[in-house]
């Protein structure tokens, strides 16, 4: 019998996801990484699975995203390295390839531009506010401009996001959306944990938002462009 998309992801994703949640409590930092890196492999197993014609954006993103992990788990378990940064780049710009390669330009109203640079400036407020928090806690200025250099792509995304969500209104696009927005929370409540206070609740919090992200990622790379209609979006 032939599975389901939401079949493979809840055989993969259950599992992975238990043993992570132990490994959180436990503080298991090692056991915590490695079923984030299986849960890559899986999701890019499935991608190939249900897509004959793989697209270099997702080849992209999975590749680059798993070697991020993958040098998360030998260089620092819990922050980011220079390594990771520039693999997590190269894994971002495959994502907000594919949604620029969709993005059809159309002219916006006022109001839509007035709530476009509201949500950009209090997004990168808020951000820059959590940057700034974490010097303190940084050994080195490397460590503190990779923060810098890292949440700034986070925002790029985010604006990227939201032109797409703006100019599109499909259903790809909300993928998109999503998924960016439960990585930027995820690496919040990481660097939370990490760097203000050892709780094994933000921590679980924050590698739920992540296994999201990663399952939204795999959705939005499957998921055709087509716009939805008004009724859909209710």
């Amino acid at each position: 019998m032939k599975m389901s998309l939401f079949q493979y992801i809840l055989i993969l994703l259950v599992p992975l996801l238990a043993v992570n949640l132990y490994a959180a409590v436990a503080e298991a930092d090692w056991l915590m990484q490695a079923t984030q890196l299986i849960f890559v492999t899986g999701l890019a197993g499935i991608y190939l699975k249900l897509n004959n014609n793989a697209g270099f954006n997702a080849i992209l993103f999975f590749i680059f995203f798993f070697l991020a992990q993958i040098s998360g788990f030998f260089f620092d378990t819990n922050g980011l390295s220079l390594f990771s940064l520039f693999f997590y780049f190269v894994a971002f710009f495959g994502l907000s390839r594919e949604a620029l390669q969709h993005t059809r330009m159309e002219t916006a109203s006022k109001t839509i531009l007035v709530y476009f640079f509201l949500l950009i400036s209090v997004n990168t407020y808020l951000l820059l506010t959590h940057v700034i928090e974490l010097e303190r806690f940084m050994s080195s200025e490397l460590e503190f401009d990779i923060y810098i250099a890292y949440y700034s792509i986070l925002l790029i995304m985010g604006i990227i996001s939201l032109i797409y969500y703006l100019n599109s209104y499909s259903k790809k696009s909300i993928y998109f959306v999503t998924l960016v927005l439960t990585f930027i929370f995820s690496d919040v409540f990481r660097d939370s944990s990490h760097f203000y206070m050892k709780d094994s609740a933000i921590l679980i919090t924050g590698n739920l938002l992540w296994y999201i992200g990663l399952i939204s990622s795999l959705l939005f790379f499957l998921t055709p462009e087509r716009k939805l209609r008004l009724l859909n979006l209710l």
